[in-house]
């Protein structure tokens, strides 16, 4: 039975939702219990799972989307067998022409009168409020290429505009929305910079979906499921933010450029105030770091973090020079980073130096430093906290002291049997952090692979370590199961794998699979110590953890 699977009422007074995640692709076979997708009204989120055995034929709402409660969110097949593609389509334009009635007479009544509209049976324009008639996955695949999907031709059925479709106009050469070659995207509209200069407090008090719509309305480009919590403050000139950038209470940015990766995270009360200010995928800022101090507006002002690092609470960056840092670099909290220094004059004797500051990749700054202007940390160096760095900080080596200076290499790689050790190690931590929070969980041993067996409301959720990868089906086959090697073997390849598996590979580190709770929870277990999976552009969003 074909039918459409609708926003549930969940017991409070809001009348619409929003989709957080979804958990399973179109065309999925579902067992029943299985999570389909993540909503969150404004106190709490919700997991809507299959209540019987189906196919999920259509997403019709985006991650992201705010939808009234009792709207379809997508379109469902009881059994396990998948319907004609035309029954789906049909369904679509279904749903489609119900919405489209409902929202212009909602017009209709909220106005003077009712408009008069296209005659009965003729595709009328698309509206830009609404947007063009698109499937989600082909809204996702205009947004990659900058496609405007209001001059696609839509080839399904009422004008409904498919993946092919965007595929095909990108394929000719098609204009998209994208600023032309050699101009930047994202600039806001000048006269608006001005009037939110004054008026910034208020602005911050509107909810995030309305101030996010305008920014958009006014040239920024910003992804999918961002938010601007209260009193989030952007006075920037250039605003371009991917998706599921957060940006917390009492933040305040001031810069001509402001670029934020996917998945960035700017912690409560932080200060940014650079000429430009560039962020990776995955950057995450505590509460109350901060960038600034002088000659941050400097036309040489530049602050640059590169993607899935760290920067603590209170700490402090100058880049009134260039302050580049590498990717997966963490930056602990309260330490001092300057690119210049002076107090009394040159010409007096005194040290003086405006210079800029460079941290490569995987390199770790401690609690409490300070680095002078002009110094250079190589890629994988540690720097013990409380030390001053005057001078540069070699790839590799462990530095420490006021003044710091070498001390002995900041690793020390074990060998097979060593990584083997620390993964079991890991492993039962995780299980006992579980029990320590209330879970059923057990470990079990058997030839070559270790178990660990959680139990949560009666389904079984399974993870397996074993040295190399090649595991053999489990039966029964439980509601989630996770397979850990640490490297690849001849088994079976990773991408071909049972709907309910997901395989995690520590060298090289990678994910692959199905999402479940317990795939979560072990992946943000394995972050807390240092393994970053790819694709690594993911975020926690609180679980069994």
């Amino acid at each position: 039975m074909l039918r459409p699977l609708k926003t549930p009422y969940l017991g409070t007074a809001e009348k619409e939702v929003r989709v957080l995640s979804w958990e399973c692709a179109e065309g999925e076979r579902v067992p029943k219990g299985r999570v389909l997708c993540r909503i969150e009204t404004l106190k709490a989120s919700f997991d809507l799972e299959a209540e019987e055995e189906g196919v999920l034929c259509r997403i019709l709402e985006d991650e992201g989307a705010r939808v009234p409660v009792g709207a379809a969110l997508a379109i469902w097949s009881s059994g396990l067998e998948a319907p004609p593609a035309a029954e789906v389509e049909a369904l679509c334009a279904e749903l489609r022409g119900r919405r489209a009635a409902r929202e212009e007479d909602e017009t209709g009544r909220s106005g003077s009168g009712k408009a008069a509209g296209p005659a009965s049976g003729a595709p009328g324009p698309r509206s830009p409020a609404l947007g063009a008639a698109a499937s989600p996955a082909a809204r996702r695949l205009a947004r990659e290429h900058g496609v405007d999907l209001a001059v696609v031709p839509g080839g399904g059925p009422g004008g409904l505009v498919r993946v092919e479709d965007v595929r095909a106009w990108i394929a000719k050469g098609a204009p998209s929305s994208s600023p032309p070659e050699g101009e930047e995207g994202g600039r806001l509209d000048p006269l608006f910079v001005e009037t939110l200069k004054n008026e910034a407090e208020a602005f911050g008090r509107l909810s995030s979906k309305l101030r996010i719509d305008l920014l958009r309305r006014l040239g920024a480009e910003i992804g999918t499921d961002c938010h601007l919590a209260p009193g989030a403050e952007l006075l920037v000139s250039r605003l371009v933010l991917g998706d599921g950038v957060r940006i917390e209470e009492g933040v305040r940015i001031e810069a001509e450029s402001f670029l934020a990766g996917a998945g960035t995270w700017i912690g409560r009360g932080c200060r940014f105030r650079c000429r430009r200010i560039e962020l990776g995928e995955n950057a995450f800022f505590a509460p109350e770091a901060e960038i600034g101090g002088g000659g941050a507006m400097d036309p040489e002002a530049l602050c640059r973090i590169g993607s899935h690092g760290f920067v603590g609470e209170r700490t402090h960056l100058n880049p009134c020079r260039p302050l580049l840092v590498g990717d997966e670099v963490v930056i602990s909290r309260e330490a001092v980073l300057m690119t210049h220094s002076f107090g009394q004059s040159a010409l007096a004797g005194y040290p003086q130096r405006f210079a800029g500051l460079e941290i490569a990749a995987r390199s770790q700054i401690g609690i409490g430093c300070v680095l002078f202007p002009g110094v250079k940390v190589g890629e994988g160096a540690v720097l013990l906290s409380n030390s001053s760095l005057v001078t540069d900080l070699p790839p590799g080596r462990l530095f420490g002291g006021v003044p710091a200076v070498d001390l002995k290499a900041a690793a020390h790689p074990p060998d097979r049997n060593g990584k083997i050790e620390i993964l079991r190690a890991w492993i039962r931590a995780f299980g006992e952090g579980l029990r320590l929070r209330g879970f059923d969980c057990a470990e079990e041993e058997t030839a070559g692979e270790f178990r660990l067996v959680v139990q949560q409301e009666g389904r079984i959720h399974l993870l397996r370590f074993r040295e190399t990868a090649g595991f053999e089906e489990t039966e029964p086959m439980p509601a989630e199961e996770v397979r850990v090697s640490l490297e690849a073997g001849e088994g079976k390849d990773p991408e071909d794998l049972p709907p309910e598996v997901c395989a995690i590979l520590l060298e090289p580190p990678e994910i692959r699979g199905a999402r479940g709770p317990l795939r979560d929870a072990f992946r943000e277990f394995l972050r807390k110590r240092g393994v970053r999976l790819h694709p690594r552009t993911w975020s926690y969003r609180g679980g069994w953890l």
